[in-house]
């Protein structure tokens, strides 16, 4: 069998080393400066630089003049300004934003949007395109619909403000820089400018180029190409298959050239991510299919970034911001304490699910939400609390924090509540590697130096001087972080993945394109609604001209087809949307056509290895006398599944309860059955039914329906609160109105006890604590009565393995000589409310069912004694064997599945063998 072996210990010899084009080169001796068009390259290009400086042994060089075209027109800009040749203050994309912010927010005709952040988003792009088209001036000839006017107005106020307060947008920058050449503004420019990376420039760019040539500067851009040697369409079956051909194409070619680069280049990234890093890590690292394994270590990496709000770190302190000033959901709060990021302490995180489980998901909630304060109160009411000791610190100082600096309405600049964010995640002891072992990791490092910034974005919203609330100061900063992409820093892996933009500017050893079908490349590009249909056509914009969208895929194809020596393009016939062919885009590449399967076949199937089975036979009974909490519970699992008693009992597995509005199902059973408790306490017997007058009767059942939702009440804060009690409180004395009439019509009673509970009651070698619902005594004897404000039936006592037992052991416990019924109180509306069960007379329930598998009631508590004392010795002694009585409605809803070994066909044809002996016996 051959072993599948990762990739992760490839170190490419020289790593850079010539990896600099020799075009570049020449242009940086001659003090040039390289200007990219996109992040990437530069990056890619100041890498190889240094790489290529180090191997000549170099200790120490001037960094090199490369960076990304908006990197140098604001570097421009602020060099001017630190000269005095310019007075306007750059924005930033957060800035400018905020402008357009306002000033729709100030717009009459837009009063009923209650946000107006996608629209400013949208108003800013129109205006970026307008600005990168040389359209400013054009807008205004244009006659268009609603939308398009409100924008013309929108933008005339923009310029306005802008002018007003000597600001320039970064949409304008490049009309500035434009304007300041032709004044004469030349000495900040180098004696050279190199382009690379660029598919094309906007009109706004080409005519900086044009004023940077008319000044006398060198200018001209550097095409990166690869001499061609292989170029291939792939075709795929699906998209599957051709994800994993290309894994499998790609560990081939880097096991012969262990050096080589390749890039992956895929139109749609975002939506492929996924799918791509299982591949990948599958065929060509997997070693990282252990958890315990460092990603950082894989032999490939994504060069598309995430909003950095979506990184856990910067999630958690983003959700304990929004805590200080509301109540987040409970499963919200559930992940903030299990999160490595909110006062870690490696010692806690046992104490920490455990207070999760056991205290804060027990306690009653109306609606699924916690504060601050409460949680402290849940934390300090827990007498187990000196295990998340450092919790409870952070928390008291976040309540105090909050308290103090955040609970007023008061008005503070946007520096001003950076402050107060640190203060307060200062409080919460937010961030990694804080009083544990393990310190910060390098992506943490990255995501916090991120996070930083985008405080100084924030407070950089000052520049016209406003004053907000905290709760205002905080949008801005979640929008902030929405926008900010977080890309970890380059690793410079042998598989680099990208977009076909972000490729520009670069060369490869290989590269593969995934997606070149008609469906997937070139991707489409809409136009902006906020700008006319025909002003967008005759400006060139994206989006509104097929051909002209065509022509540029084209182009972009091309420059792929040309960045490495080998090339494949690859498409999958069936696709997602449906049939497809090679893309257009391709036709005027020539490419050897082949079937991706066979060009990247599997090298070796991975071998099946027969899985061997042991029989766990092996039990752990209890300590001798010990105690068990769960009373007939224990019996009703263990009739259910072994495993399953023993998993949830003994080793107290279990899954979190899930919060929900309101009162759950079981509450509100609880509360029936709390009523009625307290109803018959009072009322005793039928007969003080019967003979209490109608006002009587009234009185009795709300003080029992109050007493019974006193706890929910107390729960109330709300007026939605406040009316859900009483919907509650209706719905209660609807139902129990109707069971206490069905109560009269039986034969005569008292109520002997009600939800008393037994202690150490003893079921063969078990000790349990039980608690009975009710116990009548009637005409002949006692009547055990069982509660269900759910579906229920006695067929539910009977066989080996009883769906409800609890009823079966109250009669057990009782004399079963002296016993008249056992019955389900069905307390549910309509037909199905009924009390039915066993009787030894005729009128002692109001359905009464045949007994089918023994002579009389007493004969069948004795097979009930039977069949519960054998489950009960069973789980004494640890029989802990999957075996689900009924496979697989019993694991439908079984919380074990996560440690469950079952192998589904074993108890397949079991159940198989026994539906065809019922058929055969019908």
């Amino acid at each position: 069998m051959r072993v599948f072996q990762g990739l992760l210990g490839y170190n490419r010899d020289m790593d850079g080393v010539d990896r600099l084009p020799g075009e570049i080169a020449q242009a940086l001796e001659r003090g040039a400066t390289v200007v990219t068009g996109n992040q990437r390259a530069t990056r890619t290009l100041q890498h190889a630089f240094n790489q290529q400086s180090r191997a000549r042994g170099l200790a120490s060089w001037r960094l090199p003049s490369i960076m990304a075209w908006e990197t140098w027109a604001s570097g421009l800009w602020h060099e001017w300004m630190l000269e005095g040749r310019a007075t306007a203050m750059l924005l930033n994309g957060t800035q400018e934003h905020a402008i357009w912010r306002s000033l729709l927010s100030a717009d009459v005709e837009l009063s009923s949007l209650r946000e107006v952040d996608s629209l400013a988003t949208l108003a800013a792009d129109a205006w970026r395109l307008l600005c990168r088209h040389n359209g400013q001036r054009r807008l205004r000839n244009f006659s268009g619909n609603t939308d398009t006017r409100a924008f013309e107005r929108w933008a005339q106020e923009f310029e306005r403000r802008c002018r007003a307060e000597d600001l320039l947008p970064s949409a304008q920058m490049e009309d500035a820089i434009r304007a300041a050449l032709q004044g004469g503004a030349v000495d900040a420019l180098p004696p050279e400018i190199a382009l690379v990376g660029f598919d094309g420039m906007t009109p706004a760019q080409e005519a900086v180029v044009e004023a940077v040539r008319a000044a006398g500067i060198v200018i001209g851009s550097i095409e990166l190409t690869a001499p061609a040697q292989q170029r291939v369409l792939a075709r795929a079956t699906d998209e599957i298959g051709e994800l994993y051909a290309a894994a499998r194409w790609i560990r081939r070619y880097l096991e012969d050239h262990p050096a080589a680069r390749i890039a992956v280049i895929v139109p749609d990234l975002e939506a492929r991510r996924a799918r791509i890093d299982r591949a990948f890590r599958e065929v060509l690292a997997p070693e990282l299919e252990n958890i315990a394994a460092n990603d950082d270590a894989a032999p490939y990496e994504f060069s598309l970034g995430v909003p950095l709000a979506r990184t856990p770190m910067i999630e958690v302190a983003l959700d304990l911001l929004r805590w200080s000033i509301g109540a987040l959901p409970l499963t919200q709060v559930s992940a903030l304490l299990l999160s490595p990021y909110f006062a870690p302490a490696e010692g806690e995180r046992g104490g920490r699910a455990e207070f999760d489980a056991f205290a804060m998901r027990q306690e009653d909630l109306l609606r699924p939400e916690v504060t601050i304060g409460w949680l402290l109160e849940c934390i300090e009411g827990w007498k187990r609390n000196g295990k998340i000791s450092r919790l409870l610190k952070a928390v008291r100082k976040m309540e105090r924090v909050a308290e103090e600096r955040l609970a007023s309405r008061e008005r503070r600049s946007f520096a001003a509540w950076t402050e107060v964010i640190g203060e307060f995640l200062d409080a919460a002891a937010w961030g990694a590697g804080r009083d544990t072992a393990r310190g910060e990791s390098s992506l943490e490092f990255q995501a916090r130096r991120k996070w930083e910034r985008v405080l100084d974005e924030l407070a950089r919203l000052d520049f016209n001087a406003g004053r907000v609330e905290f709760r205002q100061a905080l949008g801005r900063l979640e929008w902030i972080a929405r926008e900010t992409m977080f890309a970890a820093e380059s690793r410079e892996a042998p598989v680099q993945v990208m977009g076909p933009l972000e490729a520009a500017g670069s060369r490869f050893d290989a590269a593969w394109f995934l997606g070149a079908g008609e469906l997937s490349w070139p991707r489409g590009t809409g136009s902006n609604p906020l700008l006319p249909w025909h002003l967008q056509r005759e400006l060139g914009m994206p989006g509104v001209d097929p051909e002209r969208d065509d022509a540029q895929a084209r182009l972009v194809t091309r420059r792929i087809a040309e960045s490495a020596e080998t090339v494949v393009f690859s498409y999958a016939v069936e696709a997602a949307e449906g049939h497809q062919r090679a893309s257009a885009a391709l036709k005027d590449i020539e490419m050897e056509e082949v079937v991706a399967e066979e060009f990247a076949p599997v090298s070796a199937e991975r071998q099946i290895v027969e899985l061997e089975t042991v029989e766990d036979s092996d039990s752990l009974p209890l300590r001798r006398d010990e105690v068990m909490r769960g009373g007939a519970d224990i019996l009703k699992l263990q009739a259910a599944c072994g495993f399953r008693a023993f998993a949830e009992k003994r080793l107290w597995s279990t899954e979190l309860e899930h919060a929900e509005l309101g009162l759950d199902a079981a509450g509100r059973g609880n509360i029936v059955h709390r009523a009625l408790e307290l109803f018959w306490k009072q009322v005793e017997s039928q007969v003080a039914l019967k003979k209490m007058t109608a006002s009587e009767f009234d009185g009795v059942l709300d003080q029992s329906i109050s007493e019974a939702l006193r706890k929910a009440a107390e729960l109330s804060k709300t007026a939605w609160d406040a009316a859900y009690v009483e919907v509650q409180r209706a719905r209660l004395r609807s139902l129990m109105e109707q069971w206490l009439e069905l109560e009269r019509g039986r034969a005569p009673f008292t109520v002997k006890l009600s939800e008393r509970e037994f202690k150490d009651v003893r079921i063969g070698p078990l000790r349990l604590d039980v608690r009975v619902d009710r116990v009548d005594e009637g005409e002949q004897g006692e009547i055990l009565i069982d509660y269900k404000t759910g579906v229920a039936k006695p067929a539910d006592w009977l066989g080996e393995r009883p769906e409800a037992p609890q009823l079966p052991l109250y009669a057990m416990l009782t004399n079963a000589e002296r016993l008249e019924a056992v019955a389900f109180a069905q307390v549910r509306t309509g037909k199905e409310m009924t009390l039915t069960g066993y009787a030894t007379s005729a009128d002692a329930l109001t359905k009464s069912v045949k007994l089918t598998e023994a002579a009389t009631l007493e004969e069948q508590v004795e097979q009930w004694r039977e069949v519960l004392t054998k489950l009960a010795t069973d789980f004494y002694n640890g029989d802990a064997r999957v075996n689900p009585k009924n496979y697989p409605k019993t694991c439908e809803h079984c919380r074990q599945r996560i440690l469950c070994r079952l192998d589904p066909a074993s108890v397949e044809d079991d159940a198989e063998e026994n539906d065809a002996a019922e058929a055969e016996h019908v």
